[in-house]
């Protein structure tokens, strides 16, 4: 505005100089004026011209200092930018390589998770068929050792045998064991128990020994008739002995080789050396064959001289006589003696074996257990790296994320930059041309103007004559300042454009910054909508945490019960696998504490060296305790620091903003630790509640077994006291007991039955017949009701195979314990319905349709009908009962 009102000013100067001027050139010649006029204003034009093109020429002069001012600090700012970008883009490409290992790594242990969860399935189910081995091995351990106490019972009751041959052989026992009571000496045995009899032979050598299996062998004479002796002293029964001293042994008959001829009987079974003549004496003259008609070809094919006697794998007998025997015999029991004697000596054997596939199983078990506990301890291992490979992958990630914004805002910072040196260069180039346009008309005008000064200096000594020259000379003087003005005016107007251009592009500048903020919210908004939905998430997660975690518990407290049942069952074995997986799993915890420390220790050895060196501070009052390294041979001994060196404050700038650069400081971690604590508190108080919550489960299902083996106990002894007097009852004598099968184990005992009906020995349920097992049974029942009475009690033809007498007293026994309990009987038996107080039965009538009838009874008279039932039903009845 100055520049315009100078402008104004002066041309109205000379507006006003060249009106006096006109008026007074008025009166002048016309002709000399114009052209001293004409001269003055080419002149004047020359002079503006001029004037603005320096201007311009200074104006660019002026720009282009400006210009390259700016270019080199466009050219500083480019570079650096573009090295830190360069920077940045290493960082990015570090970060993206330690991201892409860190993910291989984590596949890798992905991997090797799912291997070890197939490894543990396997193993596992390798494990359940171990233990089902395992059981089945042990069931026929405790089968076999059964049969064999069994067996060894009975052969120690001499089972089978008559009550002398029994008498001697107990005696004989007491004088091997050095017990009280009758002794006999040079007892060897039975028969039975001195031939080993192959299993195909069994009931062929049984038939050809007859009674003769019972026969005592003695070493001599005199031990048989003192065991003779001692049976008629006591009246025990009588027994048939054979004394290897006196025996007459008849030659052996050789049996032919013949179809269906197996052998001489002698030959086919096993017996010891010292009883040979037993064998020979008792089966030497007999032939063993597959059957009768392979007996007789070969009695046929025999000639003249002694005949033998000839038994049949089916149990037929041809005598030397002739006579033949066979048959069969439905109520012959299959576990002869002969059996039973060899059963009873391959037992020990099998017994033995299956032991040993017993053991080989618990091994087997032991070590899947063991590999399945390593297996877990290595994926836990695994799982626990893989959560520390993905929180330091998120870290990872949240880095590279940051790391790729800073270098995006450093390449676009070079790019701004090298645009903004593209457009100074391309201005310094228009200037350059603009400039030589000005010089060269600058070159022009000033010829130009030359020219006009001769002509105006010719018109103004033509019009000096005239008086006018000092207007003139004012007019000229003026119009020159006018010119002037008009090219400072000019010049300030081409910077004022300048400036507006400069101004739009830093407006420019401004709203592509404006641009790019907007972007970045947009970016920003996205960004929360991802975190919010991630939240979400995570809260979802957290409930289905929490869900599967109510179900887990359940789950858990079952499967501590079936541990505690486990351990009941493998108490022994279950403690050592328990101590040796505790004495593992704290060496493999102390392994791994010991490998994080020696991990931990060395880092702490190389921060200190990496950032003291190896320095040993000295010790101040002002300054903590700081335990030494062991390390005073090599350390340098630093002195306390008085004052901060020269030139420190800027180094440590220079590090902060190296450290800047290195990596962002998070604001939100002391928010998210503060977070991350309060959780891993709640749950560590979670934890230790349910451990102490298992810890009472324990407790009281410790309890409950100590409470059910009391209570279990008292009950077996008093059912066992009652069952003693019910079997008295019901057999009319008579002695039996129950007996725990395992009483160290209560919980998991069997119970066995040893009854001795009047007039019998004492012996197993199975060795019983079908009435007085089924009597037994009811004596088991019965003691239960008195013991623990129910209100219902139903018994379904339990009175089938027990004859009449037998029959009274088992509805004897009902009455007496129909006082607490009410019993509903299914029967068929005549005597039993007579003690029931009401009858339901299924008639059928004329018309074949069968119905249902139901009658109260006093005695054997109907004292009220409890249905509709007619005349013809009730007659029925009648006839029943009177039966």
């Amino acid at each position: 505005m100055t520049a315009q009102a100078q402008f104004q000013a002066r041309q109205q100067a000379v507006d006003d100089l060249q009106f006096e001027l006109g008026q007074r050139q008025a009166e002048r010649k016309p002709k000399l004026q114009d052209a001293l006029d004409a001269a003055r204003h080419r002149l004047t034009q020359l002079q503006n011209r001029q004037a603005d093109r320096q201007s311009r020429l200074n104006q660019l002069a002026e720009r282009r200092s400006t210009l390259h001012g700016e270019q080199q600090a466009q050219t500083a700012a480019r570079t650096q930018a573009e090295a830190e970008a360069a920077t940045i883009a290493a960082e990015l490409a570090t970060a993206q390589n330690a991201l892409a290992t860190e993910e291989n790594q984590a596949a890798a242990l992905q991997q090797e998770i799912s291997r070890l969860e197939a490894t543990a399935a396997e193993l596992r189910d390798q494990l359940k068929q171990a233990e089902g081995v395992r059981q089945a091995a042990d069931r026929t351990v405790d089968q076999l050792q059964t049969r064999h106490d069994l067996l060894t019972r009975l052969r120690n009751e001499g089972a089978g045998y008559a009550s002398g041959v029994r008498a001697v052989l107990q005696a004989g026992e007491r004088a091997r064991t050095a017990q009280a009571g009758d002794a006999l000496t040079g007892i060897l045995g039975t028969v039975a128990t001195l031939v080993q009899v192959p299993p195909q032979l069994d009931q062929a050598i049984e038939t050809a020994l007859g009674g003769a299996f019972q026969n005592v062998v003695t070493e001599s004479w005199d031990d048989a008739r003192e065991a003779i002796e001692l049976l008629k002293r006591t009246g025990q029964g009588r027994a048939t002995f054979l004394p290897l001293d006196r025996l007459s042994v008849l030659p052996a008959i050789d049996a032919p080789n013949a179809p269906g001829i197996l052998g001489n009987a002698a030959d086919l079974v096993t017996y010891d050396s010292k009883v040979a003549d037993v064998a020979l004496s008792l089966l030497g003259r007999t032939w063993v064959a597959e059957d009768l008609p392979a007996a007789r070809r070969a009695l046929d094919r025999l000639g003249n001289g002694p005949r033998p006697t000839v038994v049949t794998l089916g149990g037929e007998i041809v005598r030397p006589g002739g006579a033949v025997t066979g048959g069969r015999d439905s109520n012959r029991r299959d576990d002869s003696v002969l059996a039973r004697e060899r059963e009873y000596r391959e037992l020990p054997q099998q017994i033995e074996q299956a032991r040993q596939k017993s053991t080989r199983a618990a091994a087997a078990c032991h070590e899947l257990t063991v590999q399945i506990e390593k297996g877990s301890l290595l994926m836990e291992q695994s799982r626990q790296m893989l959560a520390e490979l993905a929180r330091q992958e998120r870290q990872r990630r949240e880095q590279a994320a940051e790391t790729q914004r800073r270098l995006d805002r450093a390449q676009q910072a070079a790019r701004w930059q090298q645009e903004r040196l593209q457009q100074s260069t391309a201005e310094l180039a228009r200037m350059d041309e603009q400039e030589q346009e000005y010089n060269q008309a600058l070159a022009q005008i000033q010829t130009e103007r030359a020219a006009a000064e001769t002509e105006l200096a010719a018109a103004e000594a033509s019009v000096e004559a005239a008086g006018a020259s000092e207007l003139l000379q004012q007019l000229a003087d003026l119009r020159a300042a006018a010119a002037e003005a008009q090219g400072h005016l000019r010049s300030q107007q081409a910077l004022r454009e300048n400036q507006q251009r400069t101004l739009q592009s830093t407006t420019d500048q401004i709203r592509n910054k404006e641009q790019r903020i907007v972007e970045l919210t947009g970016e920003a908004e996205t960004l929360q909508v991802r975190i919010a939905q991630l939240d979400a998430q995570e809260a979802e997660l957290s409930q289905q945490i929490a869900v599967y975690q109510e179900k887990i518990d359940p789950a858990q407290a079952q499967l501590d019960q079936l541990e505690t049942a486990q351990s009941d069952e493998e108490s022994r074995e279950r403690e050592l696998q328990q101590a040796l997986r505790a004495n593992e799993t704290a060496w493999n915890n102390a392994q791994l504490q010991l490998q994080r420390t020696e991990d931990t220790l060395t880092q702490l050895r190389y921060d200190i060296e990496h950032d003291f060196g190896l320095v040993e501070l000295e010790q101040g009052a002002d300054m903590a305790y700081q335990p030494p390294l062991p390390l005073e041979s090599t350390v340098e001994h630093l002195p306390v620091v008085e004052s901060v060196p020269d030139g420190l404050e800027e180094e440590v700038k220079e590090m902060r903003a190296r450290l800047s650069r290195v990596s962002n400081v998070n604001p939100d971690a002391p928010r998210e630790y503060a977070e991350a604590a309060e959780r891993f508190e709640f749950l560590s108080s979670e934890s230790k509640d349910l451990q102490a919550a298992a810890a009472d489960l324990r407790t009281v299902i410790k309890e409950l077994d100590e409470l059910m083996e009391v209570e279990l106990r008292k009950m077996f002894q008093a059912v066992a006291v009652q069952f003693e007097h019910f079997f008295g009852l019901l057999f009319n004598g008579g002695t039996a007991k129950l007996v725990l099968t395992t009483p160290e184990d209560i919980n998991n005992t069997g119970v066995e039955i040893i009854a001795r009906p009047p007039g019998k020995r004492p012996q197993s349920l199975a060795l019983l017949s079908g009435g007085e097992r089924a009597l037994s049974a009811c004596a088991l029942i019965f003691a239960i009701l008195q013991v623990s009475p129910t209100p219902f009690c139903v018994l379904d033809e339990v009175d089938a195979a027990l004859d009449e007498a037998n029959v009274d007293r088992f509805r004897q026994t009902v009455e007496t314990l129909t006082g607490a309990t009410q019993f509903i009987i299914v029967t068929h038996n005549r005597r039993t319905l007579e003690g029931a107080n009401t009858i339901y039965g299924v008639t059928m009538g004329d018309d074949g349709i069968s119905k249902t009838i139901s009658l109260r009874l006093e005695g054997d008279k109907i004292v009220q009908n409890a249905g509709d039932e007619s005349p013809d039903d009730v007659k029925v009845v009648e006839e029943l009962i009177q039966m």
